[in-house]
């Protein structure tokens, strides 16, 4: 079944506009303004049934990077009891790689629900959105991380996108720090590293398989410029009766301002498919476009490197290991070359660079 657009119209706008005022009352968020606790641990009265990650993504100036991941359990398993993993993937500047996923204790995990501040085994990290501080610890790495934050943080309304008619079923999301710059010290291999760059942190969390309910997503983030950008399209299963349908995410900031967070003009069209790892494949053309009578601004999107392929499948038993049978599940992670072109009324700008962009598939 092809998938479809959300149409852009003065209907679908007022339909969203109160859904979004119903769920910011209901979650006691406020509009357009992020807070301390929000980056708090959010499933902490419902860690039996919900699934949370802190995510911190580091691109340091001498080539390398540094990803670090904060986890109540694994989001396979949101059922599942509290089993705090910390990924940490630590690419070097030649491509080589190291990707660790340790898996801790109940007791070795804890969280604060008034602010950022987490600890897995003698890793931690603390933030109050302007400045976060990690520290990790995992074999054979020590490294000292200190981000301060450069644009707004932001939520795409109130971050929530239910999946079921009772809005009991949801995938949340919020960006304390959509582009930031970092301070790193780095221990591994014996030497000790003292490195600047750049940097993003986002914060998941959900009671729900994603897999039941999104197909796949395309999902990136990039600092051009003066610019920041981060650019989602979630494709679902189908989506409350509506059938299969794209939700996109728009966020374009420019230095410490705000531009726009208007999602509904955003839309992506993909081309060139390749085949990539576990039987999946990739398009190496991505054509990000959003429109309005007002302007236009675009994302051109080419010559994708695969830097990260991840095999997400589950080991599913009885009637499921049936229905899940040709299922193959991948992640992708990429680098890439960039266009960003900005024609506004009151902007107008065309930069060059680069962008980190995902692939998540379900199937």
């Amino acid at each position: 079944m092809a998938a479809h657009d959300i149409p852009d119209t003065p209907e679908t706008r007022a339909a969203m506009e109160q859904a979004q005022t119903d769920a910011l009352q209901r979650n006691g968020l406020k509009a357009g303004t992020v807070e301390l606790w929000e980056d708090g641990y959010r499933a902490a009265k419902a860690a039996d049934s919900t699934f949370e990650w802190w995510y911190f993504d580091c691109q340091l100036d001498d080539g390398s990077t540094l990803v670090v991941t904060f986890s109540n359990k694994p989001h396979t398993a949101p059922d599942g009891p509290v089993t705090p993993t910390l990924l940490v993937i630590r690419q070097q500047p030649d491509g080589s790689s190291v990707h660790l996923e340790p898996a801790f204790g109940a007791e070795e995990f804890s969280a604060s629900t008034e602010r950022c501040d987490v600890r897995i085994g003698a890793s931690t990290v603390r933030g109050d959105l302007d400045r976060y501080e990690l520290h990790v610890e995992v074999e054979g790495i020590v490294a000292d991380v200190v981000i301060d934050r450069e644009a707004p943080s932001w939520r795409p309304g109130a971050g929530f996108s239910y999946f079921d008619q009772a809005k009991t079923s949801y995938l949340a999301w919020v960006v304390p720090v959509p582009y930031g710059t970092v301070r790193a010290t780095i221990a591994e291999g014996g030497a000790t590293k003292e490195l600047a760059g750049s940097a993003y942190h986002d914060h998941n969390w959900g009671n729900r398989l994603m897999g039941s309910f999104l197909d796949h997503w395309f999902w990136g983030r990039a600092h051009i410029g003066d610019y920041s950008l981060v650019y989602v399209r979630m494709t679902t299963k189908g989506f409350m009766g509506m059938g299969v349908i794209n939700i996109p995410t728009f966020y374009l900031a420019k230095g410490g301002e705000l531009v726009t967070d208007d999602m509904l003009p955003l839309r992506l069209e993909t081309a060139d498919e390749v085949p990539g790892p576990g039987h999946q494949s990739y398009p190496t053309r991505l054509d990000w476009t959003w429109r309005t009578d007002e302007g236009s601004i675009s994302l051109t999107v080419r010559d994708p490197k695969l830097i990260e392929s991840l095999d997400m499948r589950v080991e599913h038993k009885g009637f499921a290991k049936v229905l899940h049978a040709g299922d193959h599940p991948m992640y992708y992670d990429f680098n890439a070359d960039a266009v960003l072109e900005i024609d506004l009324p009151h902007l107008k700008d065309r930069v060059e660079g680069r962008t980190l962009f995902e692939k998540m598939m379900f199937h």
